[in-house]
């Protein structure tokens, strides 16, 4: 899979999403709420206040919307320190500018803001979703099942991760979500049936990616290989079509990085989360 496409299912995927809809396991207006949120950008305080050495609250002000925004700094302490600097110039680069990060201008400012206030407006658009889950109930997940098992092609088995005992043990709080179906577990086809919203909203979805970044779309892993919602490798997401979104997985929006999650979760199943 190497572009993420609107899912061709095969008919019977089709017949079952409109089962699911006609059963009312899924209401498309209240998918995807719709959400306007404006957070006004704090007036500018000037370049003397933003600049290394300096200690003050417009500084504390930056380092809480850096960290918020998953720049890697230790606290926010109000002081303009070598962290600061580091976090405000991988910030101009992942604006595609090029700064040594020892002030922030008015454009920067600006610009640090409206990022905030953008994965702001996500995460509550996701929190609604996650407050009026879609409710698989257990009659649905046996309609699949069962549907998987007359059409999938069981001559090739997704490589299924050996667990130690305490993930095995956290898996089993989830017994009976969707995505853990045994069909869904070991066969390509079966997932194919499970539709992106119904993945998504999932509890054991949820539980995934708030493991890997708390649900923080911008995170970054220590070592920086690691980026975004679901901690995805810049290999994961070309493979799964984050490409055509952005150069990375933190630059783009939680529902596009949801999307290359799902498109990975479709080929491999949980393979690449449950290590």
């Amino acid at each position: 899979m190497t572009t993420f496409k609107r899912r061709r299912f095969k008919i019977v995927s089709i017949s079952i999403l409109t089962l699911v809809l006609g059963l009312g396991f899924i209401n498309p207006t209240s998918a995807i709420p719709n959400i306007a949120i404006s957070t006004e950008i704090p007036d500018y305080p000037g370049k003397d206040k933003l600049k290394a050495g300096v200690k003050n609250s417009s500084v504390k002000k930056v380092q809480e919307a850096l960290i918020e925004l998953g720049y890697e700094i230790s606290s926010a302490n109000g002081k303009y320190g070598p962290s600061t600097t580091k976090a405000i110039k991988a910030f101009y680069k992942d604006l595609g500018d090029s700064d040594d990060g020892t002030s922030l201008g008015k454009i920067g400012w600006n610009k640090l803001f409206e990022a905030l206030d953008e994965q702001r407006e996500e995460e509550k658009a996701a929190e609604q979703i996650q407050a009026n889950p879609v409710p698989v109930d257990p009659a649905l997940a046996a309609v699949i099942a069962e549907q998987a098992s007359r059409t999938i092609d069981r001559s090739k088995k997704t490589k299924v991760v050996k667990l130690s005992k305490a993930k095995k043990k956290i898996v089993a709080k989830y017994k009976g979500d969707i995505t853990l179906t045994k069909d869904a577990k070991l066969y390509k086809q079966a997932r194919e049936l499970i539709p992106f919203e119904v993945w998504r909203t999932s509890a054991f979805t949820r539980y995934i990616s708030m493991k890997e970044s708390h649900r923080n779309c911008k995170a970054v892993g220590r070592s920086g290989k690691y980026r975004g919602r679901w901690q995805m490798s810049a290999h994961f997401w070309k493979t799964y079509g984050g490409k055509q979104f952005a150069s990375r997985p933190d630059k783009a929006s939680c529902l596009e990085q949801d999307m290359v999650a799902y498109n990975g979760w479709i080929v491999r199943g949980w393979a690449p989360w449950l290590y």
